[in-house]
């Protein structure tokens, strides 16, 4: 197997840097004095002053770990320990620096997070940067500020609870942290308040050989709860692809949908889960018995109506839940735009091609186009070719085709018109002649009907191909959409002569089709134009069937006017609830009815958008990657969970290949208690973490779930510790690591179960994916047994991707990366599926982004 070489942090996608302009900069290396300097520019206590020092001078007096990774290279000496980059934090996003605003507006922090998140902080070098947090939780007596603040407003809280979990003495990087800590987050959650928003932090190294000490302190009152709600659709809500609509639980991997920003992009994660809460069924206005139907949770693409939005057309869309729209608020749809430039530009220079996606993105660039055709069957089965110039002219010939055609056995390409539409039927005679340099025949007429026959199996297959044979099945692809508006009104004065309709007296404008995805493709095409329509479905006696019918009212652009020969009065109607700009369409909502349900619901995540259009608007699906760069991290997070609270953490990181992740992390967990690690590692030179749970109340409970993936270079030193010193408690540890292009993985844990902790049981589960042979997996395993009457597991697991299972996906068509990324995938499958989506999503994606640069 192949391999590249090591990812150089010049490869790494986020480790790009921004200009330095702090406020202060600490001189580097670690003194007495650089901790003082620390503790005064934050005008700290004296108790937390010397608590530092004392920090120091355990640091000072512990010698490096001779277990884990190596650490012979890291230089204390040549590390900042201290940046402040404002001079105060910002309560508005809009508030931060530019640089800082459009750091992490490139790694991934976007503007439905900014909204939606029920709490975040952002952390920038040294500093918190960012805060805010819904005023919904302050009035619950929630608190979640940067540590610093936590500090200043809570002094006695802070004291009472900082360094109990996880003391100085522990190791020598809880002494490092203790003593130059700055940021972080503080939460305290009140006694039976349950937290059902997001609360989030933000880290990110700018400076190289900087350090980065952040300390987390979270307190759970008895019967409080603090965890992640992801949102979702019920059954049977339709989702835009490029395929037509598809309801969301028949969605799969692979499939492409529609997005916020206009374009269709790859499913590559779906998710089902139970779901027991609040349902919102929201009606808007504009397309008849159009209803979103949506869990509380779920974000939104929205326009607030405000007075100086509405009045001056100036819409801002932001991703709100459900649970926060209002009635007149607008639901946004997206205008589809073009695929990005250098996915066209790839194919400027093609000009013979087997491959038959190339039709739609080709045309751009070349008017004269060779495409080629499947033709015959069995062994006689081959390829033809068939020159088109793409012009205006070919668009109206399609737009005839959607509204009087239909291919007839594969070979005939076949349009009907009233006898009376002479003008109609010569033009199209003329089109199919000239781009298929064939006569076609013209049938006798019949019922008043005249057919019009070109007997061409290229172009039958072609047509078939690309708008579908029936008038069920026929659909605009998205590559029409994005053509030029010349093009566009082709198109739409060729379906309009098919099958339009007005009324003169109110200047109601109606195409009607069988098919619902060609009236979507078609209204799609309108709105290109700037021409606002709807779209109403009803059922026809005679023949009994659905029809449904694009709406245009007073349309303003004068393209009806022209090929309706209807004059219409300039401006829209007067009264029209919907607006228009070269981005979207804003449907106001009618109604919101809130009612409890209990049933399944679906979501999916999508490459680059993150979103979908389902049921007619824009819908946000998962949180965005956190990624940071450079030096040194070594952070602390001491956990207090109370009787009968629950608290989960979630950690998904991706550090460049020159960092050292040093982390210690640890939850004490009380009577009846719930304490939950997700730990996700990707990235940095090392990572050392061990997130732990101590077991201290009766009946308290802990899990600790574990992904690691090495790369070229790296080494991945993880796993989680139990230690159970109450009765009736329970522990289970899952571990997964993947090791490829010589990186390394290592399993470290450790169950300890102590003469005080009668009848307890724990699990543990650790498995490892060898990709090649260059890579290196190892486990080191601790069980510690002092009662008698317990009940203790441990399986372990080593595999390697085999020649028969890379023979088999291949042989499938799949390409050898392709092949290995897909048995990761399958690998890792059993704990990510336990995540929240956001986060599954995170994962599958940075791992997908490290496999692209250690496995070809």
């Amino acid at each position: 197997m192949s391999t590249t070489s090591k990812l150089k942090s010049s490869d790494y996608l986020y480790g790009f840097h921004k200009p330095e302009r702090y406020l202060y900069k600490s001189e580097k290396g670690l003194t007495e004095q650089v901790v003082k300097q620390i503790s005064g520019y934050k005008s700290e206590p004296d108790w937390m002053r010397e608590y530092r020092l004392e920090s120091l001078k355990i640091f000072q007096s512990k010698p490096l770990p001779r277990w884990g990774g190596d650490l012979s290279t890291l230089n204390f000496d040549d590390i900042y320990y201290y940046i402040k980059p404002t001079d105060r934090k910002a309560k508005t996003w809009n508030e931060l620096p530019e640089e800082i605003r459009d750091t992490y507006n490139r790694i991934g922090i976007p503007e439905a997070e900014k909204k939606y998140l029920g709490g975040v902080s952002a952390q920038y070098e040294s500093e918190v940067v960012y805060k805010s947090i819904q005023k919904s939780l302050t009035k619950k007596g929630v608190i979640f500020l940067d540590m610093d603040s936590g500090l200043r407003q809570y002094p006695d809280l802070v004291r009472q609870y900082f360094g109990t979990i996880v003391p100085p003495a522990d190791n020598k990087f809880s002494a490092l942290n203790t003593a130059v800590w700055s940021g972080g987050s503080f939460i305290y959650v009140p006694k039976g308040v349950h937290v059902d928003l997001p609360l989030q932090a933000y880290f990110r190294i700018n400076a190289a050989n900087m350090g980065q000490f952040e300390r987390t302190l979270i307190i759970a009152e008895e019967g409080s709860f603090v965890h992640y709600v992801e949102g979702c659709f019920i059954k049977g809500a339709r989702v835009r692809t490029d395929k037509g609509e598809k309801e969301i639980e028949n969605i799969n991997v692979d499939d492409r949908v529609l997005t916020h920003n206009g374009r269709y992009r790859r499913v590559y994660h779906t998710m089902t889960r139970k779901y027991n809460g609040k349902l919102f069924s929201i009606r808007y206005y504009g397309d008849s018995g159009a209803k979103l139907q949506v869990t509380s949770e779920h974000p939104l693409l929205v326009c607030k109506r405000e007075k100086k939005e509405y009045k001056n057309n100036n819409f801002q869309p932001r991703w709100l839940k459900a649970d926060q729209l209002e009635v007149g608020d607008y639901l946004v749809y997206p205008i589809q735009r073009k695929e990005a430039e250098e996915n066209i530009t790839e194919s400027k220079t093609e000009r013979k091609t087997t491959s038959e996606d190339v039709f739609p993105r080709i045309y751009h660039y070349q008017p004269q186009m060779h495409l080629t055709v499947p033709f015959g069957y069995g062994r006689h089965k081959s390829k033809k070719t068939i020159d088109l110039s793409l012009d205006p002219d070919f668009y109206r010939l399609i737009g005839y085709f959607f509204s009087e055609g239909h291919i007839d056995k594969e070979h005939y390409l076949t349009f009907t018109f009233n006898s009376n539409e002479t003008e109609l039927i010569k033009d199209v005679k003329n089109l199919l002649k000239k781009y298929f340099d064939k006569d076609p025949i013209t049938g006798k007429i019949r019922n008043h009907g005249r057919t019009i026959i070109l007997c061409s199996t290229l172009a039958a297959r072609l047509f078939a191909r690309e708008f579908g044979s029936t008038n069920r099945s026929k659909h605009i692809p998205s590559w029409i959409i994005e053509s030029p508006h010349r093009h566009l009104q082709e198109l739409i004065r060729g379906m309009w002569y098919g099958d339009g309709s007005v009324d003169r007296k109110i200047h109601l404008f109606r195409y009607s089709s069988v098919s619902r995805s060609l009236v979507l493709g078609f209204r799609d095409v309108l709105l290109k134009l700037g021409i606002i329509a709807s779209i109403n479905s009803q059922i026809r006696k005679y023949p009994k069937q659905i029809m449904h019918n694009v709406i245009i009212s007073r349309p303003s652009n004068k393209l009806f006017s022209r090929i309706s020969k209807v004059k219409i009065p300039d401006g829209r109607k007067m009264g029209s609830p919907t607006y228009i700009d070269n981005r979207y369409l804003y449907i106001p909502i009618k109604s919101i009815i809130p009612k409890n349900i209990s049933t399944d619901v679906y979501n999916f995540s999508v490459e680059e958008d993150e979103s979908y259009v389902a049921e007619g608007v824009v819908s946000h699906n998962c949180t965005a990657p956190i990624y940071t760069t450079d030096s040194l991290h070594s952070a602390v997070v001491e956990i207090i969970v109370k009787k009968g609270a629950r608290v989960r953490y979630t950690t998904i990181q991706n550090w460049s290949t020159n960092v050292y992740n040093l982390v210690t992390k640890r939850m004490r967990v009380e009577e009846e208690g719930v304490g939950e690690w997700i730990d996700g590692n990707l990235g940095s030179k090392l990572t050392m973490k061990y997130p732990s749970v101590y077991l201290v109340g009766e009946g308290a409970r802990g899990e600790i779930l574990s992904i690691a993936y090495a790369g070229s270079g790296q080494h991945q030193d993880a796993g989680g510790k139990a230690i159970h010193i109450a009765p009736h408690t329970t522990s289970k540890i899952t571990s997964k690591s993947v090791s490829a292009g010589g990186g390394r993985t290592s399993y470290r844990g450790l169950i300890q179960i102590l003469p005080s902790a009668r009848d307890a049981k724990s699990k543990v589960v650790c498995d490892a994916l060898l990709i090649d042979e260059a890579s290196r997996s190892d486990t080191y395993p601790t069980m510690d047994i002092r009662h008698s009457d317990v009940q203790v597991e441990h399986e372990a697991t080593v595999s390697k991707i085999g020649d028969e299972q890379l023979f088999y996906l291949m042989s499938r068509g799949l390409k050898k990366a392709d092949a290995e990324a897909m048995i990761v995938n399958g690998f890792i499958e059993p704990i990510v599926k336990e995540l929240p989506l956001e986060y599954a999503v995170e994962l599958n994606r940075l791992i997908q982004l490290e496999m692209e640069g250690s496995v070809g």
